[in-house]
């Protein structure tokens, strides 16, 4: 015969509840209104976009969680979540989506919410301020490894200057600036 135990209190729960007060029922209306998001309500959360993103599993809350989050109003928690900033944009996600739910492009929505919010990560904002400032993210190399490789000090034909006027005009110069 199997034991049964009598259980106290309230049952043990794998998630947070939701504090229904808390929902913008408007969130859902706001980004499917946006362009590539008409398709948001096609989500019944089968989990394909995150068994396909290869940095799901760093992620606190996976990407079907956050779509299903953006579908019940849980504006406060998707614009400040840092998976929307860690989103690789690799589309993966949106390639696989039998639903097709444009993942990739939602987020990118999030992330343009967040920003006029103001809330933009510092990783992302030095981000930002490297590449208005050398035209490029990444150095190809340091001038010393050039040198050792007999190297111009320079890439030639490399000029960034175009890049960094451009960008310092944009919304991403305002930002870094630190302007709206």
């Amino acid at each position: 015969m199997t034991e049964t135990r009598d259980q106290k209190g309230p049952p043990e729960v794998l998630i947070d509840p939701i504090d229904i007060s808390k929902l913008d029922p408007g969130f859902r209306k706001e980004i499917q209104s946006m362009p590539n998001a008409e398709d948001l309500s096609a989500c019944f959360a089968c989990s394909t976009c995150t068994a396909a993103c290869p940095i799901a599993n760093i992620w606190d809350i996976k990407p079907h969680q956050l779509i299903r989050m953006i579908l019940l109003g849980m504006r406060e928690r998707v614009i400040s979540s840092k998976e929307i900033w860690l989103c690789l944009t690799c589309f993966e996600c949106q390639e696989r989506c039998p639903q097709k739910v444009r993942v990739t492009d939602i987020f990118f929505d999030c992330k343009n919410l967040a920003a006029e919010e103001g809330r933009i990560p510092d990783t992302i904002i030095a981000l930002g301020r490297e590449l208005i400032e050398k035209g490029q993210l990444y150095i190809v190399t340091a001038d010393w490894e050039r040198e050792d490789l007999n190297l111009e000090p320079e890439v030639p034909g490399l000029s960034t200057e175009y890049v960094k006027k451009k960008l310092s005009e944009t919304r991403t110069g305002r930002l870094v600036k630190g302007g709206d």
